[in-house]
């Protein structure tokens, strides 16, 4: 069991420096945007998503762990996308940038928190 813990932990690490790192490379900052966001083909998207729910998992688990409370972002992004899919989350993050160019330098974890939580 604990292998398994290691190996998840080292694959959510990977999916997450992965698109970031990229963009790095191009324009030498880890923030997401949506000018990323919307160069970037679906499946980097959608590993950008894999990968930052991955880390929420996780921190819910070791909130549960420690017996104590998740922490308050994580637990509302968890409540807002509970009955949500991937492919959905993409989606709804595409079309908030296509509706708002002007808005590209907006972070994509910015468009979730206002267009995904702050809205049911």
């Amino acid at each position: 069991m604990k292998q398994w813990r290691t190996m998840l932990a080292g694959a959510t690490l990977a999916l997450l420096l992965a698109p970031p790192a990229a963009v790095a490379q191009r324009s030498d900052t880890l923030v997401v945007d949506g000018k990323d966001w919307v160069s970037a083909t679906q499946v980097e998207r959608r590993a950008f998503l894999v990968g930052a729910a991955n880390m929420i998992i996780a921190e819910n688990a070791y909130a549960k762990k420690r017996n104590v409370a998740p922490a308050p972002v994580s637990d509302r992004l968890t409540k807002a996308t509970d009955k949500m899919r991937i492919a959905d989350i993409e989606a709804r993050i595409t079309r908030w940038y296509e509706a708002n160019p002007g808005k590209l330098a907006t972070p994509v974890m910015g468009v979730v928190w206002q267009d995904i939580v702050g809205k049911p």
